[in-house]
């Protein structure tokens, strides 16, 4: 039996039986490389799932949309590491319960795909506990290492010009997990934070402000810039992010469900050496 009739099993018998109200996974998109949500209720509809190398995309921003969870029933979702890290943010972050999820995980190496076995965030603890320690080498990127070597004045030409094309669609946030407020800062004109217009100094604010947003809290899933209509590479400005934090702080995003948010917390040891 393949891994997608394993897990088309466990969704039948998970809405059969009343665990889960809901099970959030991947069915077919408008192409054949592509793959949207699928939002299954009844036992019959798991035969639309699929599960496959395709699978990419970081489907755990659908849990907070507005009352999903306010009824305390349970939701089964299928997630890859990066959202088991992302649901342990949001509910340190006191965006959801997460007793509420059933976790169905599975992880994409090339084109294969291999199930993780637990349904509950902490079954996975050990797991993350391995990526942390492998961070630093994931975390790096010969483009980084390239813009390191440049001076302030160069790097800031670079990202002037990727930041030029933006469009100010706020895709990238509509994609975000990490992007729940109701509000957006970038929607607020009284007063009016940041600039709407897309021109050199609103697309530099938005996407600046966007960054620091998402330190210490972005796990590097990819939704942000498979969004972006005009691929500014988002994912590699919040990878530099990711390990200033982890280098400063030695934090990495989505460790547990009661990890602090490394900007929102103060530890007497954490390293100074911003200040002048």
């Amino acid at each position: 039996m393949t891994i997608q009739e394993q897990y088309k099993t466990r969704v039948r018998e998970l809405l059969s039986s009343g665990t889960v109200k809901m099970v959030i996974g991947y069915k077919a998109g408008t192409t054949a490389d592509r793959r949207r949500p699928l939002f299954i209720r009844t036992p019959e509809e798991a035969d639309q799932l699929l599960l496959d190398s395709a699978c990419i995309a970081n489907l755990s921003g659908y849990l907070i949309a507005e009352g999903l969870l306010s009824d305390e029933k349970r939701v089964g979702i299928f997630l890859k590491p990066d959202g088991i890290r992302t649901i342990n943010i949001l509910a340190a972050e006191a965006q959801l319960n997460i007793e509420q999820i059933i976790v169905l995980g599975f992880d994409i190496t090339g084109q294969e795909v291999t199930a993780l076995q637990g349904e509950t965030a902490g079954d996975f603890s050990a797991l993350i506990e391995s990526i942390k320690e492998g961070a630093p080498e994931a975390l790096k990127n010969p483009l980084i290492d390239q813009l390191e070597q440049l001076n302030p004045k160069e790097r800031f030409a670079y990202w002037q010009a990727e930041f030029s094309r933006c469009i100010k669609c706020y895709a990238c946030r509509q994609a975000c997990p990490m992007c729940y407020c109701r509000r957006c800062i970038v929607d607020c004109n009284q007063p009016q934070w940041v600039n709407t217009s897309s021109h050199t100094l609103g697309n530099f604010e938005w996407n600046i402000v966007r960054a620091f947003h998402l330190s210490g809290r972005c796990v590097g899933c990819g939704n942000c810039d498979r969004a972006c209509p005009v691929n500014i590479p988002l994912r590699l400005i919040n990878a530099r992010m990711a390990q200033e934090v982890l280098g400063s702080f030695d934090h990495l995003a989505g460790m547990s469900d009661t990890q602090e948010p490394v900007l929102a917390s103060f530890k007497k040891d954490d390293s100074e050496t911003f200040i002048l």
